[in-house]
């Protein structure tokens, strides 16, 4: 079970407090030469630099330089932030940007909680670096086994890019009870309305895009070392124009409730069903010249076609 992601923008953080009662962390968040404290929701202290936050986060800044009386004035050590953040989410944040190995998410809700964290304290470097880890993560945080869960978490901390990806890899599952059911918890009602609605469009674009390259279709070219035998082009060209129409219904009837490029275009799937069709006409190796070209022209246009349909989300 993964642990249950904290409510990081319910409340505001407390004001600056000079007095210390927190677990410190230790090394090496607990230097001598720091000059602030930030206290996690679960009471643990981190001992940090003020430059170093204030340069990474809008947020910080503005909150050092707020008039107000310093700690040396008032005869204390240190300042106290109390912030919403668990310890293990700020500890993260700050191997982030000191100058230390980081340390990066193990599961798609801590990275995702991390990466909300960085957009409640506007830290864009950080940001940028936490959606790189997010793409290029091997094997793949983001999965066609949680999308689902995915997408409800992203829109509960309003990730509108990461909700978006999240329901790209939902169209490799029908939206159903079956399929969804568990992860409903984590979806609202006017977030699967989206979705649902999202994946209605993502199905007609993908018709569309199959519709429009069967009607245009000009990649089959008559070439009389591909016929055999004594069929007269004419005959021949025929049979290439009914095998290249039986390609894109294929790709068509499989649109119907996974309208995932990946799935319409499989490639096992299509083979094996290119090699059921017994009564071609051709040769072998124009079939399967003929029936790769349109496969992996299909594909491609079909991930474009996908890649740009959005879901208008609210702020």
């Amino acid at each position: 079970m993964h642990r249950e992601l904290l409510p990081l923008f319910e409340g505001s953080e407390e004001p600056a407090t000079l007095q210390t009662s927190g677990k410190n962390f230790g090394a090496p968040f607990n230097r001598r030469d720091a000059d602030l404290i930030i206290r996690s929701s679960d009471q643990v202290d981190f001992h940090v630099h003020q430059s170093v936050l204030g340069t990474s986060s809008v947020v910080f800044e503005d909150m050092f330089t707020a008039p107000g009386p310093s700690p040396q004035e008032q005869g204390q050590n240190k300042p106290v932030v109390n912030l919403t953040e668990d310890s293990e989410t700020l500890h993260r944040l700050l191997t982030m940007l000191y100058p230390m190995e980081p340390s990066w998410p193990e599961t798609l809700e801590d990275a995702l909680s991390l990466l909300v964290t960085c957009q409640k304290y506007q830290m864009d470097s950080t940001i940028t670096c936490i959606r790189s880890f997010l793409k290029d993560h091997k094997p793949p945080l983001y999965t066609a086994h949680n999308p689902f869960h995915a997408y409800g978490i992203a829109r509960r901390y309003d990730l509108k890019e990461e909700a978006l990806v999240a329901a790209r890899l939902t169209l490799e599952r029908p939206l159903n009870f079956d399929e969804c059911g568990e992860d409903l918890r984590f979806i609202s009602g006017a977030d699967l309305i989206k979705l649902w609605t999202y994946r209605v469009e993502c199905t007609k674009v993908a018709k569309d895009c199959i519709g429009q390259l069967k009607s245009s279709d000009n990649m089959v070219q008559y070439q009389s070392s591909d016929y055999e035998g004594d069929f007269f082009p004419t005959v021949y060209k025929n049979r290439l124009t009914y095998s290249t129409e039986w390609c894109y219904d294929h790709f068509l009837n499989r649109v119907l409730d996974k309208p995932s490029p990946k799935l319409i275009t499989d490639r096992q799937v299509f083979e094996t069903a290119v090699k059921n069709q017994n009564d071609w006409g051709i040769s072998q190796a124009s079939v399967t010249r003929i029936c790769e070209s349109i496969r992996a022209e299909v594909e491609a246009k079909l991930k474009t076609a996908i890649d740009e349909v959005s879901i208008v989300f609210g702020s």
